[in-house]
């Protein structure tokens, strides 16, 4: 297992969180630098949105 550190934080104390995600081997065999990268971010994306960080936006009426 490929081990990853993700991190997010807003800037403010004690906004940062951090976790050390396992990625399987077979999921980055065979893979360029491009692909592996594209795996990666993917993964972090769905940590960083799956109960790590909370947002979204409205449309404001004037």
């Amino acid at each position: 297992m490929a081990k990853f550190k993700f991190t997010v934080s807003t800037g403010f104390v004690g906004s940062r969180r951090e976790e050390t995600i396992e990625i399987p081997d077979e999921d980055l065999e065979g893979l360029d630098e491009h692909e592996r990268e594209h795996l990666i971010q993917t993964v972090w994306e769905e940590w960083l949105w799956d109960g790590n960080i909370d947002g979204g936006w409205v449309e404001v009426e004037e």
